[in-house]
């Protein structure tokens, strides 16, 4: 390995603390990570209010959607599930992982809710509800919830309900709050200790799956239904910030601020494919008053647009062809007969107007905080990047005054491993693929360098995952490996910042290990001296945080 990443990785003692780090490493301003998304199955323990991120609620019984207020609390008795953190697929088994690997979610977890009811465990291995009573006076129903370590999964009922003294029995509750073990009943803290320490070592912080980008709704042509306006955005005081029955997707922004301003970390955020210029301006307006003063924005326009996989695809596909063939449009000014290219086309036309937004909300004396990103397909250089830019120069001008840098994601798989593959031939596997990568990011790098913009990684790692379950146990273990770190650090250091790579933000922070991909660092928020966890902080001069 050719990189000089560990001259700089210098420190002094255990603790975590910035004054440990001897000299800051070269690479420490350009490494990010993808945040999980957020669900009852989420292994990054986000928020000290598990409630935060309970499962749309379902009748009590559980046969089917309950009915919700406007704020997603359920109008009836219901039960809900509040983690199921069980390896991939103990509900139907055979487990993925050889190792059926499970964090521990057990301790005591005290809860208060608005209105009164009876709340049972509907499933969960040795659980029990506590200390339950109701204050008429604040009409509070408060107790605890017990949950022994071997529990994977927590479903709890709430029945008889009454939202007030007033009301029949049977009217749902409100205002759920369930604090995680180890804080205060009614602590005010939003984000869990462990979650901000595991952030540490990272530059910025992509929201992609935070904001539930790939199941943003919205089909274009769908009278009413396509265009996503301000108004329609998640509340920060909605019941659950996980995606719903109900049709609420994506985090409030509102904890996009807050973890920003907590952490110190730019954002990576990706606006929604069915986003009115309405709702860029006030997105935009939000974000300039809620965000500390320097963080900076990398803007996407949705995610993958180019993937034919996604929803967004189609979207922006549909959404191309009725532009142009209304006439007037800069799409097919030039007499494109292609959808095709007017699709890659209306991609980067909404970046660019995107980013004007930003900048002219932003003002002209914050303009280097906004950083567009023109993310395309890392394979196909000449017509997702290469075409697209002589497009947007002769259109608009100059890219580099309308976007900061492209992006691909350059993923090193297994694809060419043997089926019965070792684990050890898997993780040689990737490390060639990785290698191979370096033809079609140099013919990336080259446009970039051409129109003088940062090329960057919008998201990077290994990737075993793909849904088959074909040698899925050995698949897992390659990924626990100890030969993982020097595998992430030969392709973010010799393949990449060593040929001038820029901003290269890894997938992901922490998920569970299944046949659909181990993206994660680790599997737990608590497991943060695993091999790929080593490789972040040696990347990045930093050292493994102190519980």
């Amino acid at each position: 390995m050719k990189g000089a990443w560990w001259v700089a990785v210098v420190v002094l003692g255990a603790a975590w603390a910035g004054d440990a780090i001897a000299q800051p490493t070269p690479h420490a301003k350009q490494v990010g990570v993808e945040l999980d998304g957020l669900g009852d199955g989420g292994r990054a323990r986000p928020f000290v209010d598990l409630a935060k991120t309970l499962r749309g609620w379902m009748k009590a019984q559980g046969e089917g959607d309950a009915p919700v207020d406007a704020k997603g609390w359920p109008t009836t008795d219901a039960r809900t599930v509040l983690f199921d953190v069980r390896p991939a697929f103990a509900w139907a088994p055979p487990i993925d992982d050889p190792d059926a690997y499970q964090p521990d979610w057990g301790g005591s977890y005290p809860f208060t809710l608005q209105g009164r009811a009876e709340v049972a465990i509907a499933e969960g291995p040795g659980c029990r509800v506590e200390g339950v009573r109701y204050d008429a006076k604040t009409n509070a129903t408060t107790g605890r919830i017990v949950v022994p370590k071997a529990c994977g999964i927590l479903v709890v009922s709430f029945t008889k309900t009454r939202r007030d003294p007033k009301a029949s029995e049977g009217s749902g509750i409100s205002g759920l709050r369930i604090i995680r073990p180890g804080y205060p009943a009614d602590t005010k803290q939003v984000f869990t200790n462990e979650f901000l320490n595991s952030l540490r070592p990272f530059a910025a912080l992509r929201y992609m799956d935070w904001l539930d980008t790939n199941h943003n709704p919205g089909f274009y042509g769908d009278t009413g239904h396509h265009a996503l306006e301000w108004a329609d955005r998640r509340p920060a005081d909605y019941a659950t910030q996980s995606g719903t029955p109900q049709g609420k997707y994506g985090v409030a922004w509102e904890y996009v601020a807050a973890l920003a301003n907590e952490t110190g970390k730019d954002l990576w955020i990706n606006v929604p494919v069915a986003a009115t210029d309405g709702y860029v301006r006030e997105l935009a307006r939000f974000l300039k008053a809620e965000l500390k003063p320097g963080l900076k924005l990398y803007i996407e326009h949705s995610n993958e647009v180019w993937n034919f996989g996604f929803p967004q695809y189609i979207y922006n596909k549909l959404a191309a062809i009725d532009e142009a063939k209304r006439g007037g449009s800069p799409l097919n000014a030039d007499g494109s007969k292609d959808e095709e290219i007017w699709t890659h086309r209306r991609h980067a036309k909404r970046l660019v107007e995107i980013g004007k937004t930003f900048r002219e909300v932003f003002g002209q004396d914050q303009a280097d905080r906004i950083r567009p990103i023109y993310a395309s397909w890392a394979i196909s250089a000449e017509p997702h990047f290469a075409d697209v830019l002589a497009w947007v120069k002769a259109t608009y001008g100059e890219p580099r005054d309308h976007f900061f840098g492209l992006a691909d994601a350059s993923y090193y798989n297994v694809a060419k491993a043997a089926k019965d593959a070792t684990p050890e031939q898997l993780v040689a596997a990737m490390r060639a693929n990785s290698d191979e990568n370096l033809a079609n990011r140099e013919k990336i790098r080259k446009i970039a360098d051409r129109y003088r913009l940062q090329h960057c990684q919008y998201e990077i790692g290994p990737d075993v995952g793909g849904g088959d379950p074909t040698n899925v146990a050995n698949r897992i273990r390659a990924n626990r490996l100890p030969a993982m770190e020097p595998l992430l650090l030969h392709d973010a250091v010799d393949n990449w910042f060593d040929r001038g790579g820029g901003l290269y933000m890894y997938f992901a922070h922490i998920s569970t290990a299944s046949r659909y991909g181990c993206w994660g660092l680790s599997e737990d928020v608590d497991q943060l001296d695993t091999p790929k966890w080593r490789a972040i902080y040696k990347l990045t001069g930093t050292s493994k945080p102190a519980k």
